[in-house]
Protein backbone atom coordinates (compact mmCIF):
# COMPACT_ATOMS: atom_id res chain seq x y z
CA UNK A 1 0.00 0.00 0.00
CA UNK A 2 1.27 3.47 -0.84
CA UNK A 3 1.80 6.19 1.75
CA UNK A 4 -1.21 8.07 0.38
CA UNK A 5 -3.30 4.93 0.75
CA UNK A 6 -2.17 4.48 4.35
CA UNK A 7 -3.01 8.13 5.13
CA UNK A 8 -6.44 7.75 3.57
CA UNK A 9 -7.06 4.55 5.56
CA UNK A 10 -6.17 6.42 8.76
CA UNK A 11 -8.70 9.14 7.89
CA UNK A 12 -11.42 6.56 7.24
CA UNK A 13 -10.71 4.78 10.52
CA UNK A 14 -11.38 8.04 12.37
CA UNK A 15 -14.16 9.21 10.03
CA UNK A 16 -16.13 11.24 12.58
CA UNK A 17 -13.11 13.09 13.98
CA UNK A 18 -11.63 13.64 10.53
CA UNK A 19 -15.01 14.78 9.17
CA UNK A 20 -15.50 17.34 11.94
CA UNK A 21 -11.96 18.65 11.45
CA UNK A 22 -12.49 19.02 7.70
CA UNK A 23 -15.89 20.65 8.32
CA UNK A 24 -14.44 23.30 10.64
CA UNK A 25 -11.81 24.08 8.04
CA UNK A 26 -14.44 24.19 5.28
CA UNK A 27 -16.54 26.71 7.21
CA UNK A 28 -13.50 28.93 7.74
CA UNK A 29 -12.57 28.75 4.05
CA UNK A 30 -16.18 29.45 3.04
CA UNK A 31 -16.12 32.65 5.12
CA UNK A 32 -12.81 33.70 3.56
CA UNK A 33 -14.06 33.05 0.01
CA UNK A 34 -17.36 34.84 0.63
CA UNK A 35 -15.50 37.81 2.14
CA UNK A 36 -13.04 38.00 -0.76
CA UNK A 37 -15.73 37.78 -3.42
CA UNK A 38 -18.08 40.19 -1.66
CA UNK A 39 -15.25 42.68 -1.13
CA UNK A 40 -14.41 42.52 -4.82
CA UNK A 41 -18.08 43.07 -5.71
CA UNK A 42 -18.28 46.08 -3.37
CA UNK A 43 -15.22 47.60 -5.03
CA UNK A 44 -16.71 46.85 -8.42
CA UNK A 45 -19.99 48.49 -7.41
CA UNK A 46 -18.25 51.73 -6.49
CA UNK A 47 -15.80 51.71 -9.37
CA UNK A 48 -18.61 51.07 -11.86
CA UNK A 49 -19.69 54.68 -11.43
CA UNK A 50 -16.35 56.03 -12.64
CA UNK A 51 -16.85 55.26 -16.32
CA UNK A 52 -20.29 56.58 -17.19
CA UNK A 53 -19.19 58.97 -19.90
CA UNK A 54 -18.48 61.98 -17.69
CA UNK A 55 -15.47 62.88 -15.59
CA UNK A 56 -16.81 65.75 -13.48
CA UNK A 57 -19.93 66.61 -11.50
CA UNK A 58 -20.99 70.16 -10.72
CA UNK A 59 -23.39 70.88 -7.88
CA UNK A 60 -24.04 73.17 -4.94
CA UNK A 61 -21.32 74.02 -2.45
CA UNK A 62 -20.87 71.38 0.22
CA UNK A 63 -19.40 67.90 0.51
CA UNK A 64 -17.98 66.67 -2.82
CA UNK A 65 -18.35 63.06 -1.68
CA UNK A 66 -22.04 63.57 -0.92
CA UNK A 67 -22.45 65.17 -4.34
CA UNK A 68 -20.90 62.10 -6.00
CA UNK A 69 -22.86 59.57 -3.93
CA UNK A 70 -26.13 61.31 -4.72
CA UNK A 71 -25.53 62.01 -8.40
CA UNK A 72 -23.73 58.82 -9.42
CA UNK A 73 -24.96 56.15 -7.02
CA UNK A 74 -28.40 57.57 -6.18
CA UNK A 75 -27.77 57.36 -2.43
CA UNK A 76 -27.60 60.10 0.19
CA UNK A 77 -29.51 63.36 -0.09
CA UNK A 78 -28.89 66.22 -2.54
CA UNK A 79 -26.86 69.04 -1.02
CA UNK A 80 -28.91 71.84 -2.56
CA UNK A 81 -29.97 72.95 -6.01
CA UNK A 82 -28.10 75.29 -8.36
CA UNK A 83 -29.72 77.89 -10.64
CA UNK A 84 -30.62 77.09 -14.22
CA UNK A 85 -28.55 80.11 -15.26
CA UNK A 86 -25.43 78.44 -13.84
CA UNK A 87 -26.14 75.28 -15.84
CA UNK A 88 -26.39 77.39 -18.99
CA UNK A 89 -22.83 78.63 -18.46
CA UNK A 90 -21.66 75.21 -19.71
CA UNK A 91 -23.72 75.27 -22.92
CA UNK A 92 -22.56 76.39 -26.39
CA UNK A 93 -24.38 79.11 -28.29
CA UNK A 94 -26.48 76.60 -30.26
CA UNK A 95 -28.09 75.34 -27.05
CA UNK A 96 -28.75 78.70 -25.43
CA UNK A 97 -31.73 80.97 -25.96
CA UNK A 98 -29.49 84.08 -26.28
CA UNK A 99 -27.22 82.49 -28.91
CA UNK A 100 -24.05 83.16 -26.92
CA UNK A 101 -21.46 80.69 -25.61
CA UNK A 102 -21.55 80.08 -21.88
CA UNK A 103 -18.59 80.98 -19.67
CA UNK A 104 -17.38 77.35 -19.48
CA UNK A 105 -18.61 76.19 -22.90
CA UNK A 106 -15.10 76.00 -24.40
CA UNK A 107 -14.01 73.53 -21.72
CA UNK A 108 -17.17 71.42 -21.93
CA UNK A 109 -17.87 68.64 -24.41
CA UNK A 110 -21.14 67.46 -22.88
CA UNK A 111 -23.23 68.90 -20.07
CA UNK A 112 -26.25 66.91 -18.86
CA UNK A 113 -28.47 68.28 -16.07
CA UNK A 114 -30.13 66.05 -13.50
CA UNK A 115 -32.93 66.89 -11.07
CA UNK A 116 -33.69 64.79 -8.00
CA UNK A 117 -36.14 64.72 -5.15
CA UNK A 118 -38.77 62.18 -6.17
CA UNK A 119 -39.08 58.41 -5.72
CA UNK A 120 -40.97 55.60 -7.31
CA UNK A 121 -41.44 52.65 -4.97
CA UNK A 122 -38.08 53.21 -3.23
CA UNK A 123 -36.15 53.88 -6.48
CA UNK A 124 -34.71 57.31 -7.16
CA UNK A 125 -36.38 59.34 -9.90
CA UNK A 126 -33.94 61.38 -12.00
CA UNK A 127 -35.19 64.21 -14.18
CA UNK A 128 -32.91 64.77 -17.17
CA UNK A 129 -32.96 65.23 -20.93
CA UNK A 130 -32.46 62.92 -23.90
CA UNK A 131 -28.72 63.71 -23.95
CA UNK A 132 -28.22 61.49 -20.90
CA UNK A 133 -28.63 58.35 -23.00
CA UNK A 134 -27.78 59.82 -26.40
CA UNK A 135 -24.46 61.48 -25.54
CA UNK A 136 -23.18 59.87 -22.35
CA UNK A 137 -21.94 56.28 -22.27
CA UNK A 138 -22.39 53.33 -19.93
CA UNK A 139 -18.62 52.98 -19.47
CA UNK A 140 -15.59 52.15 -21.63
CA UNK A 141 -17.01 54.29 -24.41
CA UNK A 142 -19.92 51.93 -25.03
CA UNK A 143 -23.27 53.63 -25.72
CA UNK A 144 -26.37 52.78 -23.74
CA UNK A 145 -28.42 49.97 -25.23
CA UNK A 146 -32.14 49.43 -24.81
CA UNK A 147 -33.52 45.98 -24.07
CA UNK A 148 -36.93 47.15 -25.25
CA UNK A 149 -38.25 50.48 -26.48
CA UNK A 150 -36.09 53.57 -26.95
CA UNK A 151 -35.02 56.83 -25.34
CA UNK A 152 -37.60 59.53 -24.69
CA UNK A 153 -37.51 62.70 -26.81
CA UNK A 154 -37.01 66.16 -25.34
CA UNK A 155 -40.49 67.18 -26.56
CA UNK A 156 -42.03 64.09 -24.94
CA UNK A 157 -42.62 65.81 -21.62
CA UNK A 158 -43.94 62.76 -19.79
CA UNK A 159 -41.70 60.07 -21.23
CA UNK A 160 -39.46 57.93 -19.05
CA UNK A 161 -36.72 55.32 -19.19
CA UNK A 162 -36.22 52.57 -16.60
CA UNK A 163 -33.02 50.88 -15.48
CA UNK A 164 -32.88 47.11 -15.96
CA UNK A 165 -33.19 46.30 -12.23
CA UNK A 166 -36.18 48.62 -11.77
CA UNK A 167 -38.10 47.11 -14.68
CA UNK A 168 -37.30 43.55 -13.59
CA UNK A 169 -38.19 44.06 -9.92
CA UNK A 170 -41.35 46.07 -10.50
CA UNK A 171 -42.59 44.20 -13.56
CA UNK A 172 -42.96 47.31 -15.72
CA UNK A 173 -42.89 47.23 -19.53
CA UNK A 174 -42.80 49.75 -22.37
CA UNK A 175 -46.10 51.64 -22.49
CA UNK A 176 -46.86 51.26 -18.78
CA UNK A 177 -47.53 54.30 -16.62
CA UNK A 178 -45.84 55.10 -13.32
CA UNK A 179 -46.48 58.00 -10.96
CA UNK A 180 -43.53 59.23 -8.84
CA UNK A 181 -44.04 60.49 -5.31
CA UNK A 182 -42.64 63.74 -3.96
CA UNK A 183 -39.70 63.55 -1.55
CA UNK A 184 -40.36 60.00 -0.31
CA UNK A 185 -42.36 56.87 -1.06
CA UNK A 186 -45.23 58.17 1.06
CA UNK A 187 -45.14 61.68 -0.41
CA UNK A 188 -47.69 63.37 -2.67
CA UNK A 189 -48.32 61.44 -5.87
CA UNK A 190 -47.33 63.28 -9.07
CA UNK A 191 -48.70 63.04 -12.57
CA UNK A 192 -47.92 59.75 -14.34
CA UNK A 193 -45.09 59.24 -16.83
CA UNK A 194 -45.06 56.64 -19.61
CA UNK A 195 -42.28 54.08 -20.01
CA UNK A 196 -40.70 54.67 -23.43
CA UNK A 197 -37.71 52.38 -23.01
CA UNK A 198 -36.03 49.87 -20.71
CA UNK A 199 -32.24 49.85 -20.63
CA UNK A 200 -30.17 46.73 -21.11
CA UNK A 201 -28.31 45.73 -17.98
CA UNK A 202 -25.16 47.80 -17.35
CA UNK A 203 -24.01 46.53 -13.92
CA UNK A 204 -23.78 50.17 -12.84
CA UNK A 205 -26.01 52.35 -10.63
CA UNK A 206 -27.97 53.21 -13.78
CA UNK A 207 -29.76 49.87 -13.41
CA UNK A 208 -31.45 51.20 -10.24
CA UNK A 209 -32.60 54.53 -11.71
CA UNK A 210 -35.97 55.80 -12.92
CA UNK A 211 -35.29 58.49 -15.53
CA UNK A 212 -37.92 60.98 -16.66
CA UNK A 213 -37.98 63.96 -18.97
CA UNK A 214 -37.03 66.96 -16.85
CA UNK A 215 -39.64 69.09 -18.66
CA UNK A 216 -42.34 66.93 -17.14
CA UNK A 217 -40.39 66.80 -13.86
CA UNK A 218 -40.49 70.62 -13.62
CA UNK A 219 -44.26 70.68 -14.15
CA UNK A 220 -44.96 68.58 -11.04
CA UNK A 221 -46.34 70.25 -7.92
CA UNK A 222 -43.58 71.60 -5.68
CA UNK A 223 -40.84 71.52 -8.34
CA UNK A 224 -41.04 75.11 -9.58
CA UNK A 225 -38.86 77.65 -7.80
CA UNK A 226 -41.04 80.40 -6.32
CA UNK A 227 -40.46 83.81 -7.86
CA UNK A 228 -39.60 86.81 -5.67
CA UNK A 229 -42.45 89.25 -5.27
CA UNK A 230 -42.72 91.51 -8.29
CA UNK A 231 -40.46 89.41 -10.55
CA UNK A 232 -41.99 88.28 -13.84
CA UNK A 233 -41.46 84.86 -15.38
CA UNK A 234 -38.58 84.61 -17.87
CA UNK A 235 -39.18 83.48 -21.46
CA UNK A 236 -40.04 79.83 -21.88
CA UNK A 237 -37.31 77.36 -22.77
CA UNK A 238 -36.50 77.98 -26.41
CA UNK A 239 -35.40 74.43 -27.08
CA UNK A 240 -38.34 72.70 -25.38
CA UNK A 241 -41.27 72.35 -27.76
CA UNK A 242 -44.54 72.68 -25.84
CA UNK A 243 -46.28 69.35 -25.50
CA UNK A 244 -50.00 68.98 -26.00
CA UNK A 245 -51.62 71.03 -23.27
CA UNK A 246 -48.35 71.72 -21.45
CA UNK A 247 -46.09 74.79 -21.44
CA UNK A 248 -42.43 74.51 -20.37
CA UNK A 249 -41.53 76.00 -17.01
CA UNK A 250 -39.90 79.46 -17.26
CA UNK A 251 -36.12 79.60 -16.90
CA UNK A 252 -36.04 81.62 -13.69
CA UNK A 253 -38.25 79.05 -11.95
CA UNK A 254 -35.90 76.18 -12.77
CA UNK A 255 -33.12 74.64 -10.71
CA UNK A 256 -30.99 71.56 -11.22
CA UNK A 257 -29.51 69.21 -8.63
CA UNK A 258 -26.26 68.60 -10.49
CA UNK A 259 -24.58 68.75 -13.90
CA UNK A 260 -22.76 65.74 -15.35
CA UNK A 261 -19.83 67.04 -17.37
CA UNK A 262 -17.60 65.49 -19.97
CA UNK A 263 -14.76 67.97 -20.35
CA UNK A 264 -13.35 68.90 -23.73
CA UNK A 265 -9.73 68.73 -24.84
CA UNK A 266 -8.48 72.21 -25.61
CA UNK A 267 -6.00 72.53 -28.48
CA UNK A 268 -2.60 71.30 -27.35
CA UNK A 269 -3.81 70.24 -23.90
CA UNK A 270 -4.91 66.79 -22.61
CA UNK A 271 -8.47 66.38 -21.32
CA UNK A 272 -7.16 65.79 -17.77
CA UNK A 273 -5.48 69.20 -17.70
CA UNK A 274 -8.65 70.84 -19.02
CA UNK A 275 -10.63 69.16 -16.24
CA UNK A 276 -8.22 70.42 -13.57
CA UNK A 277 -8.41 73.98 -14.87
CA UNK A 278 -12.20 73.90 -15.13
CA UNK A 279 -12.51 72.41 -11.65
CA UNK A 280 -10.35 75.15 -10.17
CA UNK A 281 -12.33 77.88 -11.93
CA UNK A 282 -15.67 76.51 -10.72
CA UNK A 283 -14.55 75.93 -7.13
CA UNK A 284 -13.12 79.44 -6.88
CA UNK A 285 -16.51 80.88 -7.80
CA UNK A 286 -19.54 81.22 -5.54
CA UNK A 287 -22.16 79.46 -7.66
CA UNK A 288 -21.18 75.83 -7.17
CA UNK A 289 -18.48 73.20 -6.77
CA UNK A 290 -16.92 70.64 -9.08
CA UNK A 291 -16.08 67.11 -7.97
CA UNK A 292 -14.17 64.35 -9.75
CA UNK A 293 -16.07 61.07 -9.24
CA UNK A 294 -13.02 58.82 -9.61
CA UNK A 295 -11.00 60.74 -7.00
CA UNK A 296 -13.86 60.90 -4.50
CA UNK A 297 -14.72 57.22 -4.79
CA UNK A 298 -11.07 56.22 -4.52
CA UNK A 299 -10.87 58.23 -1.30
CA UNK A 300 -14.02 56.53 0.00
CA UNK A 301 -12.62 53.09 -0.77
CA UNK A 302 -9.29 53.88 0.88
CA UNK A 303 -10.83 55.39 4.01
CA UNK A 304 -13.77 53.08 4.70
CA UNK A 305 -14.28 50.11 2.40
CA UNK A 306 -10.76 48.66 2.34
CA UNK A 307 -10.19 48.87 6.13
CA UNK A 308 -13.55 47.15 6.68
CA UNK A 309 -12.63 44.49 4.12
CA UNK A 310 -9.29 43.92 5.87
CA UNK A 311 -11.05 43.62 9.24
CA UNK A 312 -13.42 40.99 7.86
CA UNK A 313 -10.50 39.12 6.33
CA UNK A 314 -8.68 39.21 9.66
CA UNK A 315 -11.69 37.72 11.43
CA UNK A 316 -12.11 34.98 8.82
CA UNK A 317 -8.35 34.29 8.87
CA UNK A 318 -8.62 33.73 12.62
CA UNK A 319 -11.41 31.25 11.95
CA UNK A 320 -9.14 29.36 9.54
CA UNK A 321 -6.36 29.48 12.11
CA UNK A 322 -8.66 27.96 14.72
CA UNK A 323 -9.51 25.26 12.17
CA UNK A 324 -5.78 24.60 11.71
CA UNK A 325 -5.47 24.20 15.46
CA UNK A 326 -8.30 21.69 15.16
CA UNK A 327 -6.17 19.74 12.69
CA UNK A 328 -3.33 19.85 15.19
CA UNK A 329 -5.51 18.54 18.01
CA UNK A 330 -6.98 15.85 15.79
CA UNK A 331 -3.58 14.69 14.59
CA UNK A 332 -2.11 14.69 18.09
CA UNK A 333 -5.00 12.60 19.34
CA UNK A 334 -4.73 10.18 16.46
CA UNK A 335 -0.96 9.86 16.87
CA UNK A 336 -1.46 8.78 20.49
CA UNK A 337 -4.15 6.30 19.44
CA UNK A 338 -2.07 4.66 16.73
CA UNK A 339 1.33 4.53 18.39
CA UNK A 340 1.10 0.74 18.27
CA UNK A 341 0.26 0.85 14.55
CA UNK A 342 3.30 3.04 13.94
CA UNK A 343 5.47 0.60 15.89
CA UNK A 344 4.17 -2.30 13.78
CA UNK A 345 4.91 -0.34 10.58
CA UNK A 346 8.43 0.28 11.81
CA UNK A 347 8.88 -3.41 12.73
CA UNK A 348 7.76 -4.39 9.23
CA UNK A 349 10.48 -2.23 7.71
CA UNK A 350 8.95 1.25 7.36
CA UNK A 351 11.46 4.00 7.81
CA UNK A 352 11.00 6.89 10.18
CA UNK A 353 10.69 9.21 7.16
CA UNK A 354 7.80 7.07 5.86
CA UNK A 355 5.94 7.45 9.13
CA UNK A 356 6.51 11.20 9.23
CA UNK A 357 5.42 11.59 5.58
CA UNK A 358 2.26 9.55 6.18
CA UNK A 359 1.15 11.89 8.97
CA UNK A 360 1.86 14.97 6.85
CA UNK A 361 -0.04 13.50 3.89
CA UNK A 362 -3.01 12.85 6.16
CA UNK A 363 -3.03 16.48 7.26
CA UNK A 364 -2.71 17.68 3.65
CA UNK A 365 -5.64 15.48 2.57
CA UNK A 366 -7.79 16.96 5.33
CA UNK A 367 -6.74 20.50 4.38
CA UNK A 368 -7.30 20.04 0.65
CA UNK A 369 -10.63 18.25 1.17
CA UNK A 370 -11.89 20.80 3.67
CA UNK A 371 -10.52 23.67 1.57
CA UNK A 372 -12.24 22.54 -1.64
CA UNK A 373 -15.50 21.94 0.22
CA UNK A 374 -15.21 25.41 1.78
CA UNK A 375 -14.47 26.97 -1.62
CA UNK A 376 -17.63 25.46 -3.08
CA UNK A 377 -19.65 26.45 0.02
CA UNK A 378 -18.33 30.02 -0.14
CA UNK A 379 -19.40 30.43 -3.76
CA UNK A 380 -22.74 28.84 -2.97
CA UNK A 381 -23.19 31.43 -0.19
CA UNK A 382 -22.43 34.29 -2.59
CA UNK A 383 -24.82 32.76 -5.12
CA UNK A 384 -27.55 32.54 -2.48
CA UNK A 385 -27.27 36.24 -1.57
CA UNK A 386 -26.53 37.21 -5.18
CA UNK A 387 -30.02 38.57 -5.94
CA UNK A 388 -29.85 40.81 -2.85
CA UNK A 389 -26.39 42.11 -3.86
CA UNK A 390 -27.56 42.69 -7.43
CA UNK A 391 -30.62 44.62 -6.29
CA UNK A 392 -28.87 46.80 -3.72
CA UNK A 393 -25.38 47.23 -5.16
CA UNK A 394 -26.16 47.27 -8.87
CA UNK A 395 -23.57 44.62 -9.80
CA UNK A 396 -24.17 41.05 -10.88
CA UNK A 397 -23.38 38.55 -8.13
CA UNK A 398 -23.75 34.84 -8.75
CA UNK A 399 -22.30 31.44 -8.00
CA UNK A 400 -19.55 32.15 -10.52
CA UNK A 401 -18.48 35.52 -9.11
CA UNK A 402 -14.86 35.25 -8.04
CA UNK A 403 -11.73 36.95 -6.77
CA UNK A 404 -9.34 34.85 -8.93
CA UNK A 405 -5.95 35.95 -7.61
CA UNK A 406 -6.81 35.73 -3.90
CA UNK A 407 -8.67 32.44 -4.31
CA UNK A 408 -5.77 30.88 -6.26
CA UNK A 409 -3.49 31.53 -3.28
CA UNK A 410 -5.92 30.06 -0.77
CA UNK A 411 -5.32 26.32 -1.32
CA UNK A 412 -1.49 26.55 -1.24
CA UNK A 413 -1.84 28.58 1.96
CA UNK A 414 -4.04 25.85 3.47
CA UNK A 415 -1.54 23.15 2.51
CA UNK A 416 1.29 25.06 4.20
CA UNK A 417 -0.92 25.68 7.24
CA UNK A 418 -1.81 21.98 7.45
CA UNK A 419 1.85 20.96 7.25
CA UNK A 420 2.75 23.37 10.03
CA UNK A 421 -0.14 22.11 12.15
CA UNK A 422 0.85 18.47 11.57
CA UNK A 423 4.56 18.88 12.30
CA UNK A 424 4.22 18.21 16.03
CA UNK A 425 2.26 14.95 15.71
CA UNK A 426 4.43 13.94 12.73
CA UNK A 427 7.58 14.38 14.81
CA UNK A 428 5.95 12.46 17.66
CA UNK A 429 5.20 9.58 15.28
CA UNK A 430 8.74 9.84 13.91
CA UNK A 431 10.16 9.34 17.41
CA UNK A 432 7.85 6.45 18.39
CA UNK A 433 9.70 3.87 20.51
CA UNK A 434 9.16 0.55 18.73
CA UNK A 435 10.27 -1.60 21.66
CA UNK A 436 7.91 0.16 24.10
CA UNK A 437 4.77 -0.41 22.01
CA UNK A 438 5.57 -3.95 20.91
Amino acid sequence: MTLVGIAWRNIRQRLLTSGLTALSLALGVALVVATLVTGRLVNQAFESGSGLGYNMIVGAKGSPLQLVLNSVYFISRPIENIPWAFYQQFLPAAERADGLDGTYAASTKTAVPICMGDYYRSYRVVGTNAAFFDRLTRGDGRPFAFATGKNFRDDDFFGGVLGAAVAANLGLAVGDEFAPTHGADDGAVHDPFIVRGILARTDTPIDRGVFVNMEGFYLQDGHAKPLPEGEAAAPEAALATPAAGHVPLPFNQREVTAILLETASLPGLPAELTAMGLRTAINEGRDGQAALPVAEIRQLLDLFVKPLELLLLLVTALVVLVSAIGILVSMVGSSLERSRDVAIMRALGARRSHVLTTVLIEAILLAVGGGLAGWVLGHALVGAIGPWITTNAGVTASLFSAAPVAEALLVPFLVVLAIVAALLPAIAAYRTDVAKWL
